[in-house]
């Protein structure tokens, strides 16, 4: 089952800058999955404990203003923005990650790849927003 993170109305924990290392804690993280008991192809919904583990840097000070709904994000990947991932997955040849956030914080920065985790038992909680 391939499961595809969107950045957009995704809920960030906490951002965390260690090293050449930033990690990108998702409280909840919009998911897609292939919707194999009906034919309306994919369920949506939310998962916890999603991490986004990008390798770079350096990384700008006062990453600790970040967390919060994001409005839109993407990745630079092969000359292309992504603004949905494969989850899990990784992207080796990454250039920069963009994150904006409902209030009105942006992150930018460069990066030299990006990587996506979950847990492997967290499930879908499905989204009933109209």
């Amino acid at each position: 089952m391939t499961r595809r993170f969107s950045f957009a109305d995704s809920e960030v924990a906490a951002v965390v800058a260690v090293g050449d290392t930033l990690r990108v804690r998702f409280a909840a993280a919009h998911v897609s999955e292939p919707d194999a008991a009906a034919f309306s192809g994919e369920r949506q919904g939310f998962v916890a404990g999603v991490e986004l583990v990008c390798r770079g840097g350096p990384w700008p000070d006062g990453l600790d203003g970040f967390p919060g709904r994001l409005v839109e994000g993407r990745v630079l990947a092969h000359g292309e923005w992504l603004a949905r991932l494969p989850l899990p997955g990784e992207l080796g040849e990454a250039s920069r990650l963009e994150l904006r956030f409902a209030q009105r914080g942006e992150l930018s920065v460069a990066v030299t790849s990006v990587s996506l985790t979950f847990p492997h038992d967290a499930a879908l909680s499905e989204s009933f927003a109209c």
